[in-house]
């Protein structure tokens, strides 16, 4: 039992550090594409107008925080799966020492 503890533990270490790297990912990204709407904002009308979506850096940054989303909510999923099984074996081997 507690070898599965362990490895249980290396597992939701592992994924926590995930979810850390992926947080960071997605603020980058979030942060990157706040700004390059708040230039576009910031523009005189008249170039506004005449501007379209392709001539802007916003598809490449929208994509990206898509994706970086998505990786932090696997990311976040895998970590909370990981904590619950550990706290289910955890809670099993202190039942299984009462006894």
């Amino acid at each position: 039992m507690e070898a599965k503890i362990r490895k249980l533990e290396e597992a939701a270490s592992l994924a926590q550090s995930a979810l850390q790297e992926k947080e960071s990912k997605l603020s980058s990204t979030s942060t990157a594409l706040s700004e390059a709407k708040s230039k576009l904002k910031a523009l005189r009308p008249e170039a506004q107008a005449t501007l379209q979506v392709n001539d802007t850096e916003l598809p490449d940054l929208i994509s990206a925080n898509m994706l970086a989303q998505e990786e932090y909510d696997e990311a976040k999923k895998r970590y909370e799966t990981n904590q619950k099984y550990l706290l289910i074996f955890k809670e099993k081997a202190t039942r299984d020492n009462s006894s």
